[in-house]
């Protein structure tokens, strides 16, 4: 719809630079120089949003696994589950407002997904369940908690056809709070993910 509404807009810019271009009146002759490059402006500026299609993508909760030795003592991690829950939340409004993706609801897929348990280590069962929905992308996560300093931000994003994984994407944070997570997630995203995502989109 946006970039229709976009269309729309050049459309009228481009029926009036041809009014002016053919016009002989002199305050037309004077404006025919801006309404040509304004014209050639408008083809480039075109060419560019219908190439820019948003991308029908799964994204499903980021799972949180424990590495560190606390495990051992009985440590049941609510707080960076809900965290990770936080981060999941983020994750899919950074996919949205990229403006490269369109979020399919995987809320349908909740009795399949809780069949095979952590979306990031079901072997690629999430490729076959974003297709079912629609998606041509799946993207699942996972925080890995190595010690209380540090933590490692793991994305995997995969082809839902081929359930072949196109790339992972991978950031170490240093502190276990919100600020650090999100900090990291973002950094990753815009640092990593997007221009990582832009080159195999143009492959």
């Amino acid at each position: 719809m946006r970039t229709l509404r976009r269309f729309a807009a050049f459309d009228l810019l481009a029926a009036d630079c041809a009014a002016v271009i053919y016009s002989r009146t002199v305050e037309d002759l004077v404006m025919r120089p801006k309404c040509i490059i304004a014209s050639f402006a408008c083809t480039i500026l075109i060419g560019n949003f219908a190439y820019a299609e948003e991308l029908p993508v799964a994204v499903f909760d980021i799972a949180f696994v424990n590495y560190s030795q606390e495990v051992e003592f009985g440590a049941t991690n609510e707080a960076e589950k809900a965290r990770a829950l936080m981060l999941s939340a983020e994750f899919r409004t950074l996919i949205e407002t990229s403006g490269r993706y369109a979020l399919v609801d995987t809320a349908m897929a909740e009795t399949e997904l809780a069949l095979h348990g952590n979306p990031f280590g079901c072997n690629a069962c999430e490729a076959k369940i974003a297709a079912k929905l629609g998606a041509e992308r799946s993207f699942t996560g996972a925080v890995q908690k190595l010690s209380n300093l540090v933590q490692t931000i793991v994305i995997r994003e995969r082809d839902t056809r081929s359930g072949e994984v196109m790339a992972q994407y991978q950031t170490d944070i240093r502190g276990n709070t919100d600020e650090a997570w999100l900090r990291g997630l973002r950094w990753l995203m815009k640092n990593r993910m997007l221009p990582g995502t832009a080159e195999l989109d143009a492959n």
